[in-house]
């Protein structure tokens, strides 16, 4: 278990559990859907080598949210 120091909550940081997403829209997507932000940090794009933000939500409460999305119905 981690603990962020951004929402100060505890998560199991395993790809099995959690997603990690850089694309803020979707993130703002995500959280307006009413999904919960368990950790913000920052990390380096390993292509560009510039700053970014890496928003982390639990795993498997994404599913529905993540067909929406890609399904273009998630606003």
């Amino acid at each position: 278990m981690v603990k962020s120091r951004f929402t100060g909550k505890e998560y199991d940081p395993s790809p099995t559990k959690t997603i990690r997403l850089v694309n803020m829209n979707q993130v703002a997507a995500y959280m307006a859907y009413g999904l919960e932000l368990l950790d913000l940090y920052e990390s380096k794009d390993h292509k560009t080598g510039k700053h970014i933000l890496v928003a982390v939500f639990d795993r498997e409460s994404t599913n529905e949210a993540y067909k929406l999305w890609c399904e273009h119905k998630l606003n």
